[in-house]
């Protein structure tokens, strides 16, 4: 999973996803429009149910160029593998009209999501083995059109949190010893809103502008350390305990546009950015006294996706999308990028259709391919319960891209 920047899902809608999400806060096409811009509820006639499933096929594929244990030493262990995991994100969406001029909706989506996992021995396994987040974002929303050509929306977002991450510890500058091994597991909820305009240029443009807020989790759970050795008191520190990790999941803002250009084609584009610098660092903290807060640098930055697309309507039951799309990577260099999510920039060239199946039913379907540049990784990360200046280093190449494919139900009730 994690196919936009970062461990950010941008698969929210499969009609969308044929567009690239080009115009997603302005176009207002469906039901989805919960998340990408809540004003555009007023846009739906009557009430409208969308069940959608996104099924993601990424390859993260490495190539080792002088990886190194604490010791220095090179870590012959295989240097060739893929960390791609396959995933599937569902996602629901309802609108129900009050009236002509209020719409209120919920939506229950994946937001956030990371799945990665290495073989147990790989090069890199003092660094990341297995990765995986997940989240449940329920979203009650309410739209209220303002004037024939304003319409203002409001959200509440519920999220709910649960990572899972866990890597062998290195203990090589010790001798032969053989390696431990840190599991990690916690959860949280917490709360965050969105805010959208929609504002009608003309009968055949219009623009859209949305908003979602910064989400501080305080995840608690508990680490679990296995095979650890006795020397230098190492199974007193690393004994299992509980943890807290306290990270500020970014907020987003979007600025689209929709036009008509005819009686058929529609094209429309987007802007939207994130502020992915409000992950710094991960810091878990352990409630053992012993065992120092372990830190893991991302200084992940804000980064922007521009999208591009257009949309052709035929005469009978069938609609055709095409979209491109610029998803800028947050992580900063070949140093502070991680394993767990070998983030680079991804340019996506994406495919769509709708098929009318009866008066009030439609099945919408996408495909996207992305495409990632060459990665380089050169990360260090400190030796848990060791001399702090003895480092593992995972030092390589990722070769990456992804092919998404995505549908939909939109039932008109």
């Amino acid at each position: 999973m994690s196919h936009s920047a970062a461990f950010g899902v941008a698969e929210q809608s499969a009609l969308g996803l044929g567009n690239a999400f080009a115009g997603g806060a302005a176009s207002a096409e469906d039901a989805s429009t919960i998340w990408f811009n809540p004003a555009g509820m007023t846009r739906i006639n009557g009430n409208q149910m969308v069940l959608g499933m996104h099924f993601i096929a990424p390859s993260f594929d490495f190539d080792d160029d002088g990886s190194t244990n604490s010791a220095g030493a090179s870590n012959f262990a295989d240097g060739s593998e893929d960390g791609g995991r396959f995933a599937y994100v569902p996602n629901f969406y309802y609108v129900h009209s009050l009236d002509n001029d209020v719409k209120v909706g919920v939506g229950i989506n994946s937001p956030f999501g990371l799945a990665t996992k290495y073989g147990a021995d790989w090069i890199g396994k003092y660094q990341a083995i297995e990765s995986e987040i997940v989240t449940v974002n329920i979203n009650p929303s309410v739209a209220w059109k303002a004037t024939t050509n304003l319409s203002l929306g409001f959200g509440i977002s519920i999220q709910y949190i649960e990572a899972t991450l866990n890597n062998k510890v290195d203990f090589s500058v010790l001798g032969a010893i053989p390696d431990g091994f840190s599991h990690l597991e916690a959860d949280d909820i917490s709360y965050g809103f969105n805010l959208g305009a929609l504002y009608n240029i003309t009968n055949k443009t219009r623009i859209g502008l949305s908003y979602r807020s910064e989400i501080k989790h305080d995840f608690k759970g508990d680490a679990d350390f296995r095979n650890i050795t006795s020397a230098l008191n190492l199974d007193l520190v690393l004994a299992d305990t509980h943890l807290d990790v306290q990270p500020d999941l970014p907020a987003s803002a979007s600025l689209s546009i929709h036009h008509q250009w005819n009686d058929s084609i529609d094209i429309m584009a987007d802007a939207t950015w994130v502020g992915w610098s409000s992950v710094p660092a991960l810091v878990i903290m352990f409630d053992n006294p012993l065992k120092a807060d372990s830190t893991d640098i991302l200084r992940l930055k804000d980064n922007i996706r521009l999208s591009l697309g257009a949309t052709y309507s035929t005469e009978g039951p069938w609609t055709y999308r095409i979209g491109a799309a610029y998803d800028e990577g947050a992580a900063r260099n070949a140093s502070s990028r991680s394993s767990r999510f070998p983030d680079n920039d991804r340019y996506w060239l994406a495919i769509g259709a709708s098929y009318q199946l009866a008066d009030n039913l439609s099945l919408d379907a996408g495909y996207a391919h992305l495409f990632v540049p060459d990665t380089k990784i050169n990360r260090s990360s400190e030796v848990t319960g060791l001399n702090p200046a003895e480092l593992s280093a995972v030092r390589g190449d990722y070769e990456s891209d992804a092919d998404i494919i995505s549908v939909q139900l939109r039932w008109n009730m």
